[in-house]
């Protein structure tokens, strides 16, 4: 399935269990195997993962291994499921 970038910008981000994570700012892109390799997110603040940045008022990137699905909004694994080991708490 094909999408396109611009599609899922803004779109909201939640965890599997139904918990907001934040909205999607932009994504990066690994131009070496041409895929995202992860999404921007910004609105941490309002988010689950307000508790793991310093500054919630920047952003964080997810790997995309950690995204489920997206459609109407993006699901991503819970935070206690997935490690997300790049964030300290």
């Amino acid at each position: 399935m094909a999408i396109r970038v611009s599609d899922i910008l803004d779109k909201p981000i939640y965890t599997t269990t139904a918990i907001y994570v934040g909205k999607v700012y932009d994504v990066m892109l690994d131009l070496n195997k041409g895929v995202i390799s992860g999404l921007i997110v910004s609105d941490i603040q309002n988010g689950c993962l307000k508790d793991y940045v310093t500054d919630p008022s920047k952003k964080v990137v997810l790997p995309f291994n950690l995204i489920t699905a997206i459609g109407n909004i993006i699901l991503v694994k819970p935070p206690a499921d997935s490690g997300y080991g790049f964030l300290k708490k």
